[in-house]
Formats: C-alpha cells, sequence, structure tokens
C-alpha cells in the first residue's frame, strides 16, 4: 500500500486545476495585494549529497515609463540570506516542498519586451549550501559518527534558527550510525572520539554518511541522515492515468557486479582484514545476462577500514551504489507536491519490465503557463518479479 493514492489526490486537489505557489520570505507570505506576479517556479529536489535549488521568477516590479526596477516593491523577497518557504498545489490547497535561504538574484530585462516580461529572478540552496565553505581541523565531543553529525549540524547557525511560531526552522531526523549502537555499552571513559581533518561540515557529513551507506540529504523542513534506502513502502503508484508527458525506463548491465570485497592491513598486527558483500538481485527476465556478470566482482583497498566491520560498511556502500546502476527512470508527470526525493514509487500498468520500483534520486517541480508538471529521475537495483 503506498502513502498517497492519484485518485485521491486528485479530488483534494480539485483535479488538478489551477496550479498555486505559495512564496515566504522571513516569515513574510507574498500577497496579491502587492502586485508582484510568480511566473515561473522551478524546484530541483535531489536525495544525493549536492544540495537542491528552487528558483522563482517574480515580475511586476518593473516601471516601463521610467525603464527600471522598482528595488523597494521587491526588497523584502530578495534579500541575500533570507530564509525561503515555497509550498505548491492546486486552487486553495498547497504542501510544502522546498525551504532554504536565498543565495542570487539577478534582474532581467528581455531583449524584447514586447514579447517577454521583465523579473527578478531568485534562486534559493537549501541547507547544505551554508555548510560548504567553511574549513576544520578539530576533535569533536561525540565519540560515535551519528553524534558528531548531530553536533555538527547543531552548530549550525540556519539550521538552530526557529521559524516566526518558534519551532526549528529545520527538524534534523538523524539515524544512529552502527559505530554507536555496536558502542552503546561503553561506560566510563574512553579515548573514542571522531575527528574532522581539514574538512568542511559537508565534507565531513558526507564523508560519514558514505562509510555507513547513509543518505544525507534535505526534503522541506526535515534534514536526514538516514539508513539507505531503507523505508520501501511505495510512496505512489504512477501509472500513464496520471498525466504521463514524456517517459524513459532501461535497464544496463555494463559496470554491474556480483560481489564487492574491502580490503586493508592492520597496522596495528599487519594482519589481513577485509569484507565481502553480495548482490542476490534479479538483473534479467531471461537467463542471458547472469552467467555474464555472476563473475565479475569488485575489490577495493579501503586504508580508513580499521576493523571488518568497517570493511563491510564500505563493501555495503559500494554495492549498493553499484546495484542501483541497473535500472533507470526518467519521467514526467502530472505536478505532485507530494512526490519528493528519498522514496520508492511504483510505476505500474506501463508493461513489463517497465512496471517497477524505483528509488528517486531527484524531483524537480516546474510551473508555469498555467501549468503543473513533476520530473522524475529515479534507479533500481533489479527487475520486478
Amino acid at each position: 500500500m503506498a502513502d498517497f493514492e492519484y485518485s485521491k489526490l486528485s479530488e483534494t486537489y480539485d483535479e488538478f486545476e489551477f496550479p498555486i505557489v505559495r512564496l515566504t520570505v522571513d516569515g513574510k507570505e507574498l500577497s496579491k495585494e502587492e502586485n508582484l506576479m510568480i511566473t515561473g517556479l522551478d524546484v530541483d529536489l535531489t536525495s544525493g549529497y549536492e544540495a537542491s535549488v528552487a528558483t522563482v521568477t517574480l515580475a511586476g516590479s518593473y516601471n516601463a515609463d521610467s525603464k527600471s526596477f522598482d528595488v523597494e516593491k521587491t526588497k523584502k523577497y530578495m534579500l541575500l540570506g533570507s530564509s525561503i518557504v515555497i509550498a505548491t498545489g492546486y486552487g486553495n490547497v498547497s504542501r510544502e516542498i522546498f525551504r532554504g535561504f536565498i543565495a542570487r538574484v539577478h534582474f532581467i530585462i528581455p531583449p524584447s519586451i514586447e514579447d517577454e516580461i521583465p523579473s527578478v529572478e531568485v534562486t534559493a540552496m537549501d541547507a547544505k549550501g551554508l555548510m560548504m565553505a567553511n574549513r576544520h581541523s578539530k576533535r569533536l565531543k561525540a565519540k560515535f559518527y551519528s553524534d558528531a553529525v548531530k553536533e555538527v549540524l547543531e552548530t549550525n547557525t540556519f539550521l538552530s534558527q526557529k521559524d516566526e511560531t518558534g519551532n526549528d526552522f529545520t527538524v534534523l531526523n538523524i539515524t544512529d550510525t552502527p559505530d554507536k549502537q555496536e558502542g552503546q555499552g561503553e561506560s566510563g571513559t574512553t579515548d573514542r572520539r571522531v575527528e574532522m581533518v581539514e574538512e568542511s561540515d559537508y565534507e565531513f557529513i558526507v564523508k560519514a554518511a558514505k562509510k555507513f551507506n547513509f543518505e544525507f540529504f534535505i526534503v522541506g523542513g526535515n534534514l536526514y541522515f538516514i539508513e539507505a534506502k531503507k523505508n520501501t513502502t511505495p510512496l505512489i503508484v504512477l501509472s500513464p492515468g496520471c498525466g504521463v508527458g514524456a517517459l524513459d525506463i532501461g535497464y544496463d548491465i555494463s559496470g554491474i557486479v556480483r560481489s564487492v570485497e574491502v580490503r586493508n592491513i592492520n597496522m596495528e598486527d599487519g594482519k589481513f582484514l577485509g569484507n565481502t558483500k553480495k548482490t542476490t538481485t534479479k538483473i534479467s527476465l531471461g537467463n542471458k545476462a547472469k552467467p555474464l556478470v555472476e563473475k565479475q566482482s569488485l575489490v577495493y583497498i579501503d586504508p580508513t577500514a580499521k576493523s571488518k566491520d568497517d570493511a563491510g560498511y564500505r563493501a555495503q556502500y559500494l554495492m549498493d551504489t553499484i546495484d542501483y546502476r541497473f535500472g533507470s527512470v526518467s519521467a514526467s508527470f502530472t505536478g505532485l507536491p507530494e512526490v519528493v526525493p528519498g522514496r520508492f514509487v511504483t510505476l505500474s500498468g506501463f508493461g513489463e519490465p517497465l512496471d517497477n520500483d524505483f528509488y528517486l534520486r531527484r524531483v524537480r517541480h516546474m510551473i508555469g503557463n498555467e501549468s503543473y508538471r513533476i520530473q522524475i529521475e529515479g534507479v533500481a537495483n533489479s527487475i520486478k518479479q
């Protein structure tokens, strides 16, 4: 059972007529009385390690007589560094899809103002964009990586801010990493600590995510540092009746391996340590592909692996990365605010083997010319049986 049903969403959004965008900057929502119009929206959300980006196009501040922009009119919606929240929907019903900070502002006068309207283009990034510039070399107070990630995030000024109601602007969802689960029984003093070595907050958290096969991404007001692809419940079932506009589904066995082995040498005793992870996914409807990849393997030398468990975590991350190169989908559908990256969706009704579960890596919400569309990009590690 999926979290959302297209038919029920159609009822909620009055059959997807009259798309709307709600824009709130520093707690102030753009109102119709200000004579500013949102003529375009492009929100690129990702569950990858990069930052999500939103671009809002505002019209109505250009004076054709003086041939200049009335900056005072748009000032409170374009100040660099301001917090921004974007919700989309239809009619009077909307749902938040993005929050972050204003990173760029462009004032645009087109070559022909008869054909195009002069506008202000506001580009925002999620909180990851603020984590990339700093750089540290320090020993953290935390003994385990998940606690260290929380320690780093809680010291970030942007993430620690409150919204206009006094609640956290960004809610941290941090799952315990395996090193904490294993070390919960420790008592008394310990020299176990986690260090940052000449790296930004962003680089440190990404390193921790890759170490344990975790994901690090932001959706709306929620920041996630969680086990990769653990929630397999479909977000929604998408079919030809969901307003499909384009569809490209493919499967590719090049680069696929059946096992990944991570090796290292224990510097204390000079002994070999390693761990191997294997895949059991189905990669073909027939029996031709399996023999071609059955004996393919990857051996990876990881100098940071200090134990068999460490090697196992890295092997699982590499195996997962390779597995999900197998299947891919790129498609567009009717705009649905509920569809976000970091979850699985089920494609159904397109025929075998197109019908499958795909993990969403990227979702773009695009509104313009009274039209609202989403474009999804997803991956699969097998053909659905």
